[in-house]
């Protein structure tokens, strides 16, 4: 994907990523590197997925498709994975997410 991609892409792409495991982070779907622990805090998940929304909106004309849809199926899958931790309210994180595997079994990050 990348050999054909601008160099403003190719910096849409690592940016796209980096929210999206950040996220997958935040939503304690996989463990935060920095403490080793799973966590939660799904303020700043939702936050986030707001920000690649947003990008999304914004970057939908001038854009790669295949970048376009990548962009499109890292925002579902966070919606999905936050949709899953809202609807387990306030329990805390657990070791069996750190994996980073969804309920679908996919890994946290798209490719």
């Amino acid at each position: 994907m990348t050999d054909s991609m601008s160099k403003h892409d190719q910096v849409l792409l690592s940016l796209v990523m980096h929210l999206q495991s950040a996220t997958m982070v935040q939503l304690g779907k996989i463990v935060d590197p920095t403490t080793g622990e799973p966590s939660r805090d799904l303020q700043a998940a939702r936050a986030t997925i707001d920000i690649l929304e947003m990008l999304k909106a914004k970057c939908r004309h001038e854009t790669p498709d295949d970048l376009v849809k990548l962009l499109d199926q890292a925002v579902m899958d966070l919606q999905m994975n936050y949709l899953d931790e809202m609807k387990r309210g306030d329990e805390p994180a657990s070791e069996d997410d750190d994996d980073g595997a969804g309920d679908d079994g996919r890994e946290g990050a798209s490719s």
